[in-house]
């Protein structure tokens, strides 16, 4: 539930607290232009090489190469956590998926640029973007 001054944010949607001038999820501006918040829509859900997801239990969240801690629940990167693009094969796939919460060997992540979306294995379109999976 919302309180008096809470915002949403104009690229993602997600509920920021009054007292935030970013937002919390993707990092557009409150007061952006309509320039920067396209830009937000399009290149904060990809995923870069060096970018990382957290391996403490139950989190998997995706983070940006420049962290040093999970964005969502704080935990340290470690060593074993660096899946980003450069970690997977064609198509997507991840090498070895086994540190991943909620992961499973063969689940992969769509290549469509700004979408970078976690998919299962069995998936032959991206869920969120419907881009068929590059074999």
């Amino acid at each position: 539930m919302s309180r008096e001054g809470d915002w949403l944010c104009a690229a993602c949607q997600y509920s920021n607290f009054k007292r935030r001038d970013a937002c919390q999820k993707c990092g557009c501006p409150k007061y952006a232009s309509p320039e920067d918040i396209s830009s937000y829509r399009i290149h904060r859900t990809e995923v870069l090489p060096g970018d990382w997801y957290c391996t403490a239990m139950n989190c998997g969240a995706h983070n940006y190469a420049s962290r040093t801690s999970c964005y969502r629940c704080g935990a340290m990167k470690s060593d074993n956590c660096g899946y980003g693009v450069g970690m997977m094969a064609p198509g997507g796939y991840l090498y070895d998926s086994s540190a991943l919460p909620g992961w499973k060997t063969g689940d992969w992540i769509c290549t469509r640029y700004g979408c970078g979306e976690h998919n299962y294995a069995s998936r032959t379109e991206c869920h969120k973007c419907k881009m068929l999976r590059d074999f």
